[in-house]
């Protein structure tokens, strides 16, 4: 049964303006994501998402990111204390160094309908120096000779490929995966954690104060002033309950600002690690200014996480600062704002008097290990059972529709199979029934459970007394009145 052991691996496209790096974006990853224009500059906020990469019969997930607008934003930035807007050589600089710093892969994009430019020399000449494992791609190649100039780039051998008509992009995936670091290589190295977890909120909302409390010493740099902590950092802490001993493995990630407002490659680097992190956490804790209260940004992050696999705890900081009359707003505003989440937990901090610190790293532990819960095949289906009883499934145009069988698949985050007679019935307000249920079926608070529903028939099934086990209720589920549902 699979559950988290490492990162992804980030492969980031580069490249000058209106070479096609959006477009060969869309194309990888099969969906309209990322804007496409005719003008350089198009792409101003930078995308980044989850990608299968099918090589053959083999397939393996990778991070993919378009760098394109780094630096081409209109607004004016700011580069190396200088003030006004920025000239296209410096914004080439900022997305080759933000490429450099996160990727496994570079994928420098040209243009080969109009040939080789200065700045895709420029670019080469960055990229040669550093030495960074990366494949050279020139777009818009319909035919496929116009790539032999591009060897003056000293990049090794051009992939001829056009995003816009779907040309040489099988022969793209198959280098790709033979130029990514093996998987072993990604796995985590040393003792295996009891439980990884990411802290995650705005900056300044004092992460790092929170992590050098539990440490027990200034391990992570703390500073008044916001955006101190620009990467995702593991500190492996000894940990001890009633329920073992081994390491907690801490991951402080850097603080997430609002994604508009993200101008520079550092901002950027920060939220693709931060990304990097929330998807091998088991939990991730919510850190919110009591001062500052919830803002959109908090909810987008909570969401984030819970959509990466994270069990969610939530935590207010500072409320030391805080009368009786603020938390009880600041509660209840929570409570409403967090109603589309699985049951959060909320708790009362203050990381820099240390008070319930420890409560909360001993819930966060516990919140992780239910995410790596396994549950039985019995187990879950006399859940299902159960759930089916009490509340049977709508039917589909007056026919029925019964969950048959359920097996679980992976944990961290619990994702289990569903064996359905007609799964594209199931409506999702049964769906969320059935994730309600299990939830309080097997205490899994503040975990994001995912149910997937197949038409296979029961692998498992004894066909030839099927019938007689559904009648006669054998390995009937738990009841409300059960210990497990108090």
């Amino acid at each position: 049964m699979s559950g988290r052991s490492g990162r992804l691996p980030i492969v980031a496209i580069v490249g000058r303006p209106n070479v096609g790096k959006s477009t060969l974006f869309n194309r990888l990853i099969g969906e309209r994501k990322a804007i496409v224009g005719d003008r350089p500059g198009v792409t101003i906020d930078r995308l980044e998402t989850e990608w299968l990469l099918r090589d053959g019969g083999k397939h393996r997930y990778v991070t993919l990111v378009d760098t394109g607008g780094i630096g081409l934003s209109a607004a004016p930035l700011q580069v190396d204390g200088t003030s006004g807007p920025i000239d296209l050589q410096s914004a080439i600089d900022l997305q080759v160094e933000a490429a450099l710093e996160v990727a496994d892969v570079v994928l420098m994009l040209t243009d080969g309908s109009t040939g080789v430019s200065p700045l895709d020399e420029m670019i080469a000449e960055r990229l040669r120096r550093r030495q960074a494992p990366l494949l050279l791609v020139v777009n818009k190649a319909e035919n496929p000779d116009t790539a032999h100039d591009f060897h003056s780039l000293g990049l090794g051998e051009p992939l001829p490929v056009s995003a816009l008509h779907n040309q040489g992009l099988h022969r793209l995936r198959e280098v790709l995966a033979a130029t990514l670091p093996p998987e072993d290589e990604m796995e985590e190295g040393g003792e295996k954690p009891l439980a990884r977890l990411a802290v995650i909120g705005r900056p300044n909302a004092g992460k790092s104060t929170l992590i050098n409390t539990w440490l027990g010493r200034e391990r992570m740099v703390v500073s008044p002033k916001p955006g101190t902590t620009r990467d995702a950092v593991d500190v492996d802490l000894d940990y001890k309950d009633p329920q073992g001993e081994g390491i907690v493995r801490l991951i402080d990630t850097a603080g997430q600002r609002r994604h508009s407002r993200i101008n520079d490659a550092i901002e950027f680097i920060a939220r693709v690690k931060a990304q990097q992190a929330f998807a091998r956490a088991d939990a991730a804790i919510m850190l919110i200014d009591g001062e500052a209260g919830i803002s959109d940004q908090d909810m987008r992050l909570m969401t984030l996480a819970h959509e990466k696999g994270c069990a969610l705890l939530v935590a207010v900081n500072k409320v030391d600062l805080l009368s009786d009359t603020a938390w009880k707003l600041l509660a209840e505003r929570l409570d409403f704002r967090m109603r589309g989440l699985p049951d959060v937990p909320l708790l009362r901090i203050s990381a820099k008097i240390g008070k319930g610190t420890h409560g909360l790293l001993r819930q966060a532990v516990s919140a992780a290990r239910r995410n790596q819960s396994t549950f039985t095949t019995g187990e879950l289906n006399r859940w299902l059972e159960d759930a089916q009883e009490r509340q049977p499934a709508p039917s589909d145009n007056g026919a029925v529709v019964r969950m048959k069988y359920c097996t679980q698949v992976s944990s961290s985050p619990p994702v289990i199979r569903i064996f359905c007679n007609r799964p594209k019935a199931v409506r999702s307000a049964y769906l969320k029934y059935l994730e309600r249920e299990f939830r309080v079926c097997f205490r899994m608070t503040g975990v994001p459970v995912r149910l997937l529903f197949d038409a296979s028939d029961n692998p498992y099934a004894d066909k030839s007394d099927g019938n007689r086990k559904e009648s006669s209720g054998e390995g009937r589920g738990p009841r409300r009145g059960d210990k497990r549902y108090r």
